[in-house]
Protein backbone atom coordinates (compact mmCIF):
# COMPACT_ATOMS: atom_id res chain seq x y z
CA UNK A 1 0.00 0.00 0.00
CA UNK A 2 0.94 3.46 -0.82
CA UNK A 3 2.36 5.94 2.19
CA UNK A 4 0.13 8.78 2.02
CA UNK A 5 3.34 11.20 3.77
CA UNK A 6 5.37 10.39 1.17
CA UNK A 7 2.55 11.03 -1.55
CA UNK A 8 1.77 14.35 0.31
CA UNK A 9 5.49 15.59 0.18
CA UNK A 10 5.98 14.62 -3.88
CA UNK A 11 2.90 16.39 -4.54
CA UNK A 12 3.63 19.25 -2.87
CA UNK A 13 7.21 19.58 -3.68
CA UNK A 14 10.29 19.73 -1.24
CA UNK A 15 13.67 20.58 -1.71
CA UNK A 16 16.21 20.63 0.87
CA UNK A 17 19.91 21.49 1.07
CA UNK A 18 23.04 20.54 3.44
CA UNK A 19 25.09 24.04 4.04
CA UNK A 20 27.74 23.41 6.82
CA UNK A 21 28.48 22.72 10.27
CA UNK A 22 28.82 25.71 12.14
CA UNK A 23 32.90 26.10 13.70
CA UNK A 24 33.62 27.93 17.25
CA UNK A 25 36.35 27.31 19.53
CA UNK A 26 35.38 25.21 22.75
CA UNK A 27 33.40 26.40 25.40
CA UNK A 28 33.14 30.14 23.73
CA UNK A 29 29.78 31.87 23.68
CA UNK A 30 28.88 32.82 20.48
CA UNK A 31 25.41 33.51 18.49
CA UNK A 32 25.23 32.87 14.43
CA UNK A 33 22.61 34.67 12.66
CA UNK A 34 20.95 33.58 9.25
CA UNK A 35 20.42 36.21 6.56
CA UNK A 36 16.91 37.90 7.21
CA UNK A 37 16.09 38.20 3.69
CA UNK A 38 16.13 34.32 2.88
CA UNK A 39 12.99 33.31 0.98
CA UNK A 40 12.97 29.78 2.40
CA UNK A 41 12.79 27.95 5.41
CA UNK A 42 15.86 27.30 7.33
CA UNK A 43 16.76 23.67 9.16
CA UNK A 44 18.83 23.27 12.64
CA UNK A 45 20.31 20.15 14.32
CA UNK A 46 22.61 19.71 17.07
CA UNK A 47 24.82 16.72 17.04
CA UNK A 48 26.91 16.97 20.72
CA UNK A 49 25.63 19.76 22.78
CA UNK A 50 22.66 22.29 24.00
CA UNK A 51 21.96 25.07 21.60
CA UNK A 52 19.44 27.94 21.63
CA UNK A 53 17.96 28.86 18.20
CA UNK A 54 15.26 31.61 17.81
CA UNK A 55 12.76 33.18 15.44
CA UNK A 56 11.57 36.92 15.69
CA UNK A 57 10.74 36.67 19.47
CA UNK A 58 10.24 32.90 19.75
CA UNK A 59 13.19 30.99 21.14
CA UNK A 60 13.41 26.97 21.81
CA UNK A 61 16.34 25.12 23.84
CA UNK A 62 17.78 22.22 21.50
CA UNK A 63 19.09 19.25 23.28
CA UNK A 64 21.50 16.61 21.83
CA UNK A 65 20.05 15.12 18.75
CA UNK A 66 16.79 17.79 18.49
CA UNK A 67 16.42 19.62 15.43
CA UNK A 68 14.24 22.75 14.15
CA UNK A 69 12.40 23.72 11.04
CA UNK A 70 12.41 27.66 11.01
CA UNK A 71 10.16 29.58 8.92
CA UNK A 72 11.02 33.16 6.56
CA UNK A 73 9.62 36.31 7.57
CA UNK A 74 11.64 36.74 10.63
CA UNK A 75 15.64 36.56 11.78
CA UNK A 76 16.89 33.45 13.03
CA UNK A 77 19.71 32.86 15.00
CA UNK A 78 21.20 29.36 16.65
CA UNK A 79 23.70 29.94 19.78
CA UNK A 80 24.82 29.03 22.91
CA UNK A 81 22.54 30.68 25.34
CA UNK A 82 19.97 32.51 24.66
CA UNK A 83 21.78 35.83 24.65
CA UNK A 84 23.15 37.34 21.79
CA UNK A 85 26.88 36.92 21.85
CA UNK A 86 29.73 37.60 19.54
CA UNK A 87 29.98 35.54 16.09
CA UNK A 88 31.60 32.49 16.17
CA UNK A 89 35.24 32.60 16.50
CA UNK A 90 38.06 30.13 15.59
CA UNK A 91 41.19 31.36 16.96
CA UNK A 92 43.39 28.06 17.09
CA UNK A 93 43.80 25.87 13.47
CA UNK A 94 45.81 22.72 12.96
CA UNK A 95 49.21 22.82 13.08
CA UNK A 96 49.89 20.73 10.23
CA UNK A 97 47.05 21.65 7.64
CA UNK A 98 46.37 25.51 8.93
CA UNK A 99 43.02 24.53 8.78
CA UNK A 100 40.18 25.07 11.78
CA UNK A 101 39.68 21.84 13.66
CA UNK A 102 36.83 23.01 16.02
CA UNK A 103 33.39 21.57 14.77
CA UNK A 104 30.53 23.00 17.16
CA UNK A 105 28.54 19.94 15.89
CA UNK A 106 25.69 22.21 14.98
CA UNK A 107 24.35 21.90 11.19
CA UNK A 108 22.24 24.07 9.07
CA UNK A 109 20.55 24.08 5.75
CA UNK A 110 17.67 25.33 3.68
CA UNK A 111 14.57 23.68 2.63
CA UNK A 112 12.00 24.97 0.47
CA UNK A 113 8.48 23.73 -0.34
CA UNK A 114 6.40 24.04 -3.34
CA UNK A 115 3.68 26.36 -3.89
CA UNK A 116 0.95 24.16 -1.99
CA UNK A 117 2.74 24.02 1.28
CA UNK A 118 0.27 26.30 3.23
CA UNK A 119 -2.80 24.29 2.11
CA UNK A 120 -1.41 20.63 2.31
CA UNK A 121 1.61 21.37 4.69
CA UNK A 122 0.76 24.23 6.46
CA UNK A 123 3.24 24.30 8.97
CA UNK A 124 3.82 26.62 12.20
CA UNK A 125 6.93 29.20 12.20
CA UNK A 126 8.82 26.92 14.04
CA UNK A 127 8.59 23.29 14.53
CA UNK A 128 11.23 21.53 16.77
CA UNK A 129 11.80 17.16 17.48
CA UNK A 130 11.56 18.36 21.67
CA UNK A 131 9.69 15.84 23.02
CA UNK A 132 9.66 13.60 20.31
CA UNK A 133 12.18 10.77 21.53
CA UNK A 134 11.76 8.65 17.61
CA UNK A 135 12.67 11.66 15.55
CA UNK A 136 15.36 12.37 17.94
CA UNK A 137 17.02 8.75 17.05
CA UNK A 138 16.67 9.58 13.75
CA UNK A 139 17.95 12.91 13.51
CA UNK A 140 21.05 11.72 15.35
CA UNK A 141 21.77 8.93 13.21
CA UNK A 142 20.98 11.30 9.96
CA UNK A 143 23.90 13.76 12.09
CA UNK A 144 26.37 11.00 12.60
CA UNK A 145 26.20 10.08 8.60
CA UNK A 146 26.55 14.20 7.61
CA UNK A 147 29.44 14.32 9.90
CA UNK A 148 31.41 11.13 8.23
CA UNK A 149 30.35 12.59 4.97
CA UNK A 150 32.89 15.84 4.90
CA UNK A 151 35.81 13.06 4.71
CA UNK A 152 34.04 12.17 0.95
CA UNK A 153 35.64 13.63 -1.68
CA UNK A 154 32.61 14.88 -3.15
CA UNK A 155 30.16 14.78 -0.25
CA UNK A 156 27.57 17.42 -1.27
CA UNK A 157 24.74 14.99 -2.82
CA UNK A 158 24.63 12.45 0.03
CA UNK A 159 24.60 15.85 2.16
CA UNK A 160 21.57 17.26 0.28
CA UNK A 161 20.14 13.57 0.75
CA UNK A 162 20.47 13.45 4.27
CA UNK A 163 19.47 16.72 5.01
CA UNK A 164 16.36 15.74 3.13
CA UNK A 165 15.99 13.09 5.75
CA UNK A 166 16.09 15.89 8.35
CA UNK A 167 13.35 17.81 7.42
CA UNK A 168 10.98 15.45 6.55
CA UNK A 169 11.59 13.43 10.05
CA UNK A 170 10.65 16.90 11.20
CA UNK A 171 7.61 17.44 8.75
CA UNK A 172 6.45 13.14 9.95
CA UNK A 173 6.93 13.85 13.71
CA UNK A 174 4.61 17.30 13.39
CA UNK A 175 2.33 15.39 11.35
CA UNK A 176 0.55 17.25 9.06
CA UNK A 177 -3.34 17.93 10.03
CA UNK A 178 -4.82 15.91 7.53
CA UNK A 179 -2.90 12.84 8.69
CA UNK A 180 -2.97 13.07 12.40
CA UNK A 181 -6.35 10.86 12.75
CA UNK A 182 -4.70 7.21 12.69
CA UNK A 183 -7.94 5.66 12.37
CA UNK A 184 -7.59 7.26 9.08
CA UNK A 185 -4.19 6.29 8.05
CA UNK A 186 -4.90 3.18 6.22
CA UNK A 187 -7.67 5.34 4.17
CA UNK A 188 -5.42 7.93 3.15
CA UNK A 189 -2.83 5.50 2.37
CA UNK A 190 -5.29 3.49 -0.18
CA UNK A 191 -6.27 7.15 -1.72
CA UNK A 192 -2.66 8.01 -2.41
CA UNK A 193 -2.11 4.47 -4.36
CA UNK A 194 -1.92 4.90 -7.60
CA UNK A 195 -4.98 3.34 -10.02
CA UNK A 196 -8.66 4.00 -9.53
CA UNK A 197 -9.95 6.10 -7.35
CA UNK A 198 -11.23 4.32 -3.78
CA UNK A 199 -15.01 4.96 -2.98
CA UNK A 200 -16.61 5.94 -0.02
CA UNK A 201 -17.56 1.71 0.50
CA UNK A 202 -14.20 0.86 -0.49
CA UNK A 203 -12.55 2.50 2.50
CA UNK A 204 -15.05 2.10 4.60
CA UNK A 205 -14.18 -1.46 4.09
CA UNK A 206 -10.63 -1.02 4.64
CA UNK A 207 -11.07 0.31 8.17
CA UNK A 208 -14.49 -1.95 9.15
CA UNK A 209 -16.81 1.02 9.35
CA UNK A 210 -19.79 1.57 8.23
CA UNK A 211 -20.00 4.36 5.39
CA UNK A 212 -21.85 6.96 7.95
CA UNK A 213 -18.72 6.91 10.39
CA UNK A 214 -16.59 6.95 7.84
CA UNK A 215 -17.93 10.29 6.47
CA UNK A 216 -17.91 11.61 9.72
CA UNK A 217 -14.69 11.07 10.72
CA UNK A 218 -13.39 12.88 7.21
CA UNK A 219 -15.55 15.48 8.06
CA UNK A 220 -14.31 16.10 11.35
CA UNK A 221 -10.52 15.57 10.77
CA UNK A 222 -9.75 16.73 7.06
CA UNK A 223 -13.01 19.75 6.92
CA UNK A 224 -13.95 17.30 3.85
CA UNK A 225 -15.86 14.51 2.78
CA UNK A 226 -14.03 11.46 1.85
CA UNK A 227 -14.89 12.34 -2.00
CA UNK A 228 -13.98 15.62 -1.61
CA UNK A 229 -10.34 14.44 0.22
CA UNK A 230 -9.85 12.30 -2.56
CA UNK A 231 -9.87 14.74 -5.24
CA UNK A 232 -8.35 16.98 -3.50
CA UNK A 233 -5.50 14.78 -2.61
CA UNK A 234 -5.26 13.38 -5.79
CA UNK A 235 -4.89 16.63 -7.90
CA UNK A 236 -2.33 18.31 -5.60
CA UNK A 237 0.54 17.08 -8.21
CA UNK A 238 -1.36 18.68 -11.07
CA UNK A 239 -2.51 21.88 -9.23
CA UNK A 240 1.44 22.23 -8.27
CA UNK A 241 2.58 21.80 -12.00
CA UNK A 242 -0.03 24.34 -13.42
CA UNK A 243 1.58 26.90 -10.67
CA UNK A 244 5.03 26.06 -11.54
CA UNK A 245 4.26 27.03 -15.21
CA UNK A 246 3.81 24.15 -16.79
CA UNK A 247 1.59 23.51 -20.19
CA UNK A 248 -2.08 22.94 -19.26
CA UNK A 249 -2.22 20.27 -22.03
CA UNK A 250 1.23 18.54 -20.98
CA UNK A 251 -0.64 18.45 -17.31
CA UNK A 252 -4.06 17.09 -18.37
CA UNK A 253 -2.26 14.35 -20.37
CA UNK A 254 0.56 13.44 -17.24
CA UNK A 255 -2.28 13.28 -14.96
CA UNK A 256 -5.25 11.35 -17.34
CA UNK A 257 -7.85 13.95 -17.91
CA UNK A 258 -9.94 13.76 -21.20
CA UNK A 259 -8.91 17.44 -21.74
CA UNK A 260 -7.78 20.79 -20.20
CA UNK A 261 -11.10 21.65 -19.92
CA UNK A 262 -12.49 18.40 -18.15
CA UNK A 263 -9.08 19.46 -15.69
CA UNK A 264 -10.19 23.05 -15.58
CA UNK A 265 -13.45 21.56 -14.08
CA UNK A 266 -12.34 19.41 -11.73
CA UNK A 267 -9.66 21.89 -9.63
CA UNK A 268 -12.07 24.71 -9.60
CA UNK A 269 -14.51 21.97 -8.04
CA UNK A 270 -11.17 21.54 -5.66
CA UNK A 271 -10.57 24.75 -5.11
CA UNK A 272 -13.72 25.56 -4.10
CA UNK A 273 -13.35 23.69 -0.97
CA UNK A 274 -9.85 24.03 0.59
CA UNK A 275 -10.73 26.70 3.11
CA UNK A 276 -12.49 23.99 4.51
CA UNK A 277 -8.91 22.30 5.25
CA UNK A 278 -7.75 22.51 8.83
CA UNK A 279 -4.53 24.87 10.32
CA UNK A 280 -1.87 24.15 12.56
CA UNK A 281 -3.31 24.98 16.30
CA UNK A 282 -0.20 27.02 18.22
CA UNK A 283 0.63 23.92 20.61
CA UNK A 284 1.57 22.21 17.53
CA UNK A 285 4.76 24.15 17.56
CA UNK A 286 6.69 21.85 20.03
CA UNK A 287 5.79 18.00 18.41
CA UNK A 288 3.98 15.84 20.97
Amino acid sequence: MADALRALVDAVGLDVAYCAELEADPDSAWTHHFPTARSGHLWIATQSGTIWVGRGDETELLQRGNAALIAPGAPAWVGTSSAHDPPPRVSDTDAFFGLPFHKSGVHHGSARFGPLASEALPLPDFVSTIEHPVADVDVALTLQHLSEQAAHRWPGPQQDALARMLVVTLVAAWRPPVLRDNSLTRCINAIAEPGPPPTVPDLAAITNISDRTLRRRFSAETGLSPDAFVRWFRTLAARRALLNGDDPAAVASRYGYPSTRAMRRTLTRVEQTVTRLPSPDEQSRILR
